[in-house]
């Protein structure tokens, strides 16, 4: 699989040396997947994408887009990504239906084409009723589902979503990630998407990249990470009120119990150890007085946590 985005050795300093973001970076885009870059507050995650759409400049290192260094090429940039920044006020003064269609335009799309697609837009993502509303005075989820629309007019082969949820209730987060698959899925469009949002995220991407301290600390595959942080599954078990402690002495002749909640309890076993616990479990389910039980392999927010996903002194 060949790589839309290649990036290599980045860094970048702020405050005239004093500020560390991005610290020697090397990674990869292949085309057609969805990575995710997580990290904690202040980690250099938006540098890094900021310098990704030509918007910063490295203070060394390279980031070529399509085999094109990106400082060189900027212009190719604006063609071939839509970016979506966290605050982006380059369209605050238009009205919601002239910024999706002039950003349709400004992408080369003839006006009757620009002028369907904007309307498909509205209607896809409910914004008729406030399409003649300026961005500026719209509520920020109402904006951001309009930025959504602008960036992803006439379907650039990247996109790049800097927390495209926030400020989202949930039926419309779904309908950003249902968006983001489907761009995916459809049209082979690859997606870098920055987020806080580790369990949405899981639903989504390919690929995790976690950053802390402005460094790369891992990039693989939710499959391999998970591995690699716990190869154990967890069995919860959750029993009727006021009878752990008598589950609980039952369960601790199988193995290590974990204390989750008042009525709620956790093994963790080996992937070869679990049909023998679930066994045991069945066949006691009366005298440990359960009401459910489950098998819960490592989630990506297991991942995040344990490598790298704690607080930072702000960077950017």
């Amino acid at each position: 699989m060949k790589s839309v985005y290649e990036i290599e050795n980045l860094r970048k300093v702020y405050k005239k040396g004093r500020k560390l973001a991005n610290d020697d970076i090397s990674f990869d885009v292949k085309e057609g997947e969805i990575l995710s870059v997580l990290g904690p507050n202040g980690a250099g995650k938006s540098t890094l994408v900021k310098q990704m759409v030509a918007h910063s400049r490295p203070t060394s290192g390279s980031i070529f887009l399509f085999q094109r260094d990106v400082i060189q090429h900027s212009r190719d940039v604006s063609r071939l990504v839509g970016y979506y920044a966290q605050e982006s006020w380059a369209l605050a003064n238009l009205t919601v239906r002239e910024a999706i269609f002039f950003t349709a335009r400004l992408r080369g799309i003839g006006k009757s084409d620009a002028e369907r697609l904007t309307g498909w837009w509205l209607e896809k993502l409910s914004l008729n009723g406030i399409s003649d509303n300026m961005m500026k005075r719209i509520s920020g989820g109402q904006r951001r589902l309009a930025g959504l629309a602008a960036i992803m007019i006439g379907d650039p082969p990247v996109l790049i979503l800097d927390e495209p949820t926030n400020e989202l209730d949930p039926v419309k987060r779904k309908i950003v990630w249902e968006l983001v698959r489907e761009k995916n899925r459809d049209n082979g469009t690859t997606v870098l998407l920055v987020t806080h949002n580790v369990l949405e995220a899981e639903q989504v991407v390919d690929r995790v990249a976690i950053i802390n301290h402005g460094k790369l600390q891992v990039i693989d595959t939710i499959t391999n990470l998970k591995t690699r942080v716990d190869p154990r599954l967890k069995v919860e078990i959750i029993v009727q009120s006021g009878k752990r402690a008598e589950a609980e002495a039952i369960l601790k002749q199988w193995g290590t119990v974990d204390i989750i909640s008042e009525n709620r309890v956790q093994m963790l076993v080996g992937r070869d150890e679990v049909n023998n616990l679930v066994s045991r479990i069945i066949k006691n389910l009366d005298e440990l007085s359960c009401m459910e039980y489950k098998i819960v392999p490592p989630s990506l927010e297991d991942v995040y946590m344990k490598l790298g996903g704690h607080d930072h002194d702000e960077l950017c």
